[in-house]
C-alpha cells in the first residue's frame, strides 16, 4: 500500500500544479477516477467532487503546491525521507491527494474532494459549487502525524503604499543584497526566528534608492536588494528619512501567543516590498483576533494606505464526538494550526459537517527544505484506514 501511495506521489510530482496553473493535475485526476465506480462532478473554481452512492466519510486535500527553486521536480530519497533536489517538494499536500487516489483504486465507500490553488488565498474552497453528502470532512493538510487539528487561524493580506517622497544626497550608487536565508511558512514558522530578509535589510539601510525583496505572500523572505547612495560627489535621489523610519516601524512577528495549544494567536509577516508598496500576510486564530491584528496594522501604517485582500474566516477550535474519535484512532493530541486550513472556509460553507485535519510530518513547505517522512506517511494511512474501517463496521462516532 505505501509503495502505491508514493508511486502515485511521484506521478503527481511530475505533473505541472504550482498554485495557478493546475489544469495538468486536474485533468490527471479525473481520468485516474474514471477508472472506478464514482460519480464525478468539478465546477468554475477547478475544484473537483468524487463520490460514491452512500459515502460515510469526506477526504480533502488541495491540488496545488508552492513552487520554489527548480521547475523540474527531481525526488531524492534521504533514508526516512524525500525531499526534491533544489525546489520544494509538493508534499503539501500532494501526499494527501496521493492517498485519496489509492483510496479512490480500492473503490472504497468515501467521497473525495479536491480544491484548486488553496496556496493563493483558498480560492478554490471559497468558490465551491459543490454539495458534499458527507456529515464528516477529514482534511489531510496537515504536517505533523502527533496531532489532529480542531481549529486553524484566519487570515488577510495587506498592501501598504506609503506615498513617494525623496531628498536629495551627494556619492555613488551601489548595492545591498541578502539572499539565501532559511525561508519558511508565514504563519507555521512565524515564531521559530527565522530571520526575514527585509526587516534585516531594513536594519542597515540608510540612503536608499530603491528596495525590492520577498518571494510571495504566504512564506518568510528569503531574498531582498537594495540600491544604496554610499561616499562619492554625484547627486542622487533616494527615499526620504520619513520613509526610511516608516519602513523600520513595520511590525513583523508574533503579536499574541496561546498558552493553552502553544501556538501564536496573532501574528504579522512582512513578505514583500517593492519600492513604496509592501505587503504583510496577517492571521489570527479567531475572527475577533484578526479584526484586531487589522486594527493592530492599522495604528502602525499611519500615512500610508492600506488596502485589505483574500481574507479567510479563521476555524474556531472545536471538540466533538468526530474529533475524538480519530483523536482516540490515531492516539494524538487535539491542536490548533495557526495558518489557514480549508476547513475554516468550508465550515461556513457546510456548518453541520463535523472537521477535523490529520495528515504526515512534511519539514519545511513553500522551502526548497521541504521533505516528508516515509514512515509518517505509512502510520497516517493506515491510522486512516483504521477510521475507515470502524464507521465500516457501524461503530458510533
Amino acid at each position: 500500500m505505501l509503495n502505491e501511495i508514493l508511486n502515485i506521489f511521484e506521478k503527481i510530482t511530475k505533473i505541472p500544479h504550482c498554485s495557478g496553473k493546475t489544469q495538468e493535475i486536474r485533468e490527471f485526476i479525473i481520468s485516474f477516477t474514471k477508472n472506478f465506480n464514482y460519480e464525478i462532478k468539478t465546477d468554475k473554481a477547478g475544484n473537483i467532487l468524487v463520490t460514491s452512492k452512500n459515502p460515510l466519510l469526506c477526504l480533502q486535500s488541495h491540488i496545488d503546491m508552492v513552487c520554489v527553486g527548480n521547475s523540474n521536480i527531481e525526488i531524492i530519497r534521504d533514508g526516512d525521507y524525500l525531499r526534491a533536489k533544489n525546489s520544494s517538494l509538493g508534499a503539501d499536500n500532494g501526499i494527501g491527494v496521493a492517498i485519496m487516489l489509492y483510496l479512490i483504486s480500492q473503490n472504497k465507500n468515501l467521497e473525495f474532494l479536491f480544491t484548486n490553488d488553496e496556496e493563493i488565498g483558498l480560492i478554490g474552497a471559497k468558490n465551491l459549487d459543490l454539495n458534499i453528502k458527507s456529515k464528516y470532512l477529514l482534511n489531510l493538510d496537515s504536517e505533523d502525524d502527533r496531532i489532529v487539528i480542531i481549529g486553524s487561524a484566519g487570515g488577510v493580506d495587506a498592501r501598504v503604499i506609503y506615498p513617494e517622497s525623496f531628498k536629495k544626497v551627494y556619492g555613488v550608487k551601489g548595492e545591498i543584497i541578502i539572499d539565501k536565508l532559511p525561508g519558511g511558512h508565514s504563519g507555521i514558522d512565524i515564531d521559530k526566528n527565522i530571520p526575514n530578509a527585509i526587516v534585516e535589510l531594513l536594519k542597515r539601510v540608510k540612503n536608499t534608492t530603491y528596495i525590492k525583496g520577498g518571494e510571495r505572500r504566504n512564506s518568510i523572505p528569503v531574498k531582498v536588494f537594495s540600491e544604496e547612495v554610499f561616499g562619492g560627489n554625484e547627486e542622487i535621489e533616494v527615499y526620504d528619512d520619513k520613509y526610511i523610519h516608516f519602513l523600520k516601524e513595520l511590525p513583523h512577528g508574533v503579536i499574541e501567543y496561546d498558552f493553552e495549544y502553544k501556538v501564536p494567536s496573532k501574528s504579522i509577516n512582512f513578505a514583500l516590498i517593492d519600492g513604496f508598496e509592501s505587503v504583510f500576510s496577517l492571521r489570527a486564530n479567531t475572527n475577533e483576533k484578526l479584526k484586531e491584528v487589522k486594527e493592530y496594522l492599522l495604528s502602525k501604517t499611519k500615512g500610508a494606505e492600506v488596502i485589505f485582500e483574500d481574507e479567510y474566516p479563521a476555524w474556531a477550535p472545536e471538540m466533538n464526538e468526530f474529533t475524538k474519535t480519530i483523536i482516540e484512532v490515531t492516539n494524538t493530541m487535539p491542536y490548533v494550526v495557526h495558518a489557514g486550513l480549508e476547513c475554516g472556509v468550508l465550515k461556513e460553507k457546510f456548518p453541520e459537517v463535523k472537521f477535523a485535519s490529520y495528515g504526515p510530518k512534511i519539514e519545511n513547505p513553500h522551502t526548497i527544505r521541504e521533505r516528508v517522512k516515509i514512515s509518517s506517511v505509512d502510520k497516517v494511512f493506515k491510522n486512516i484506514l483504521k477510521l475507515i474501517e470502524r464507521m465500516e463496521n457501524g461503530e458510533n462516532i
